[in-house]
């Protein structure tokens, strides 16, 4: 079988191989093929980030029987030798798989609907959350548009996939067979991991608190700014220390820090490889923050709360579907998330509680579980293509 996937994300390329700054690495492409065997044609963007692949910080995406077609910029979105290229691609294949907010995807769906393809929608975040907080005006400006194409195309979809148990169903609903199945999954957890955190509570004496947020440095809607302003609150009263997980440039940071003098609260450790090595990092964090201003399901929380790690987060996206609504601030209320810091980390019986619970929480996510769940929607959804092809071939007979 041959499947076509199109998405928005950025992947970095060296000699032959890609690779990716974010999740969207060679088991997550793996996971949209139907059979092992399948060949999968990717469709999304590329970016320059050599410095990062030749120090080993970056995942591999590229894998057996996937290929990539990559657009410098939006701009050859445009360009028809490449538009006949992806459109070629599209015509040949069997199944199309689309991730949506997106606009490679929105591109090619009216083509993908006229060839009448089989067609999966993935719905992974809000576009109208994400491009009023990017931080430019230029993206707020294009917010309801993009909200509306977005909207229109999801509506229309025959086949929906969406992350959220609620959230993205109420904010973009469609009139197709749909199911929630997220696209974050984690391995089976020793139950080692969840003794280990208690023992780690028990012992902590407020020596030093370590907080931890992964994010992209180079946007403004994943809570960093909240997350340095609650520090400056607490700095003098707590060893805290705020540490920043992600790629981009942090000197953008540095005004900000200096100017609420938490210079020696605030640390940047730059990008880790995904799986074990962000787990260590998360085993040695006291607190997880996701102060975020948009958010679909997100994979670090997920994979936080398999770490069984205290997690604060806004009431924005499905965080509010992942954690204790005790553990649920406002958007951009960073005094009210320098509270919940400090209520939790001088409540440990609260925080054991809250581990406990986030750990048990994760189990949902088992990479066996939805896998199975997805397979079943997906052969549901190529057996209907399959029977439309049939009906369409009688009426022209």
């Amino acid at each position: 079988m041959k499947i076509v996937f199109l998405l928005n994300v950025k992947l970095v390329k060296k000699d032959t191989l890609y690779y990716t700054t974010g999740a969207v690495d060679r088991a997550y492409l793996e996971r949209h093929k139907i059979n092992k065997d399948d060949e999968l044609i990717v469709v999304c963007r590329e970016e320059n980030a050599l410095d990062q692949v030749k120090s080993k910080k970056l995942a591999l995406a590229s894998g057996n029987n996937i290929d990539f077609i990559t657009l410098k910029n939006y701009k050859q979105l445009n360009n028809k030798e490449k538009q006949n290229e992806i459109k070629a691609q599209i015509q040949n294949c069997d199944l199309c798989y689309v991730k949506l907010p997106g606009i490679v995807g929105l591109k090619f769906i009216p083509f993908i609907n006229k060839n009448n393809k089989t067609c999966i929608t993935e719905v992974v975040g809000c576009t109208w959350d994400s491009l009023n907080n990017y931080g430019k005006l230029k993206y707020k400006m294009f917010a309801p548009i993009s909200y509306i194409l977005n909207k229109k195309a999801i509506k229309n979809s025959k086949s929906v996939i969406y992350v959220t148990d609620k959230f993205l169903q109420k904010r973009y609903p469609t009139n197709g067979n749909n199911i929630a199945c997220s696209d974050v999954n984690i391995s089976e957890v020793s139950e080692n991991v969840l003794k280990n955190r208690i023992i780690k509570i028990e012992k902590n004496d407020n020596e030093k608190i370590k907080l931890g947020l992964i994010g992209s440095l180079n946007v403004n809607f994943k809570g960093h700014k909240e997350a340095i302003k609650a520090v400056s609150i607490l700095k003098d009263k707590y060893n805290i220390e705020l540490h920043f997980l992600g790629v981009g440039n942090s000197d953008r940071w540095k005004p900000l820090i200096k100017k609420y003098k938490v210079e020696k609260n605030v640390f940047f450790d730059g990008t880790l490889p995904s799986g074990e090595a962000v787990f260590k990092w998360m085993d040695d964090l006291d607190l997880f923050l996701m102060p975020s201003l948009q958010e679909g399901l997100p994979r670090s929380l997920v994979e936080a709360m398999s770490r069984a790690c205290p997690a604060i987060g806004t009431n924005t996206g499905g965080i509010p579907e992942l954690i204790n609504k005790k553990m649920i601030c406002r958007r951009k209320d960073y005094k009210e998330l320098a509270k919940k810091i400090e209520e939790l980390i001088n409540n440990k019986e609260e925080m054991k509680e809250i581990a406990y619970e986030n750990f048990n929480t994760s189990k949902k996510f088992i990479k066996a579980k939805l896998d199975k769940k997805r397979k079943e929607f997906e052969n549901q959804v190529i057996q209907e293509g399959k029977n439309d092809i049939n009906i369409n071939l009688r009426r022209k007979k």
